[in-house]
């Protein structure tokens, strides 16, 4: 009985093991193979995690907003300032840059929400919020058009404030 129960848990672990190599339950995926950058498009690279955050200039609009690389591929904090805005909420949306796909869309605005309560003048509105971007897989870059979008609490309205186009890899699963 020793023998049986032995044999099937180096069977078991031994099939679980090869199921893994051959990416059986990874996200290994090709978006990013799929979608290569076009020569020639512009694009912003995400800072290091722990680069301090770049001076932002009220009159230099792609300024307001910028990314930095997470812990890992795929996961994202971001800093936005603004001119004044009602109360309600700005939150993120996301594009694959040259066939419009949307990225994360049943995630991303629930990660990337913040609250804006009274903004009256031109700063900070989000500071090193995270999320992240789960299509393709480390090291496979493509271009993400990179939205920001306002709610307001007492309209209902959604405006989009601002887009911005990076460079992005999506986060292994």
């Amino acid at each position: 009985m020793k023998k049986i129960v032995k044999t099937l848990t180096l069977l078991l672990f031994f099939g679980t093991m090869a199921l893994a190599q051959q990416g059986c339950g990874s996200s290994s995926d090709s978006f990013g193979k799929d979608h290569p950058i076009p020569e020639g498009m512009a694009y912003e690279i995400p800072l290091a995690e722990n680069a301090p955050a770049p001076a932002v200039d009220s009159l230099a609009t792609d300024s307001y907003l910028q990314l930095w690389n997470g812990i890992q591929g795929g996961i994202y904090l971001y800093s936005f300032s603004y001119p004044a805005l009602p109360d309600g909420e700005v939150y993120l949306r996301c594009f694959e840059a040259t066939e419009n796909i949307e990225l994360s869309a049943s995630r991303l605005k629930g990660a990337s929400t913040v609250e804006v309560k009274g903004h009256t003048g031109f700063g900070p509105v989000v500071e090193r919020q995270q999320f992240s971007i789960y299509e393709g897989d480390w090291e496979d870059y493509y271009a993400a058009r990179v939205e920001v979008w306002h709610h307001d609490a007492s309209t209902g309205k959604e405006t989009k404030l601002l887009e911005k186009t990076y460079r992005v890899e999506g986060w292994m699963r």
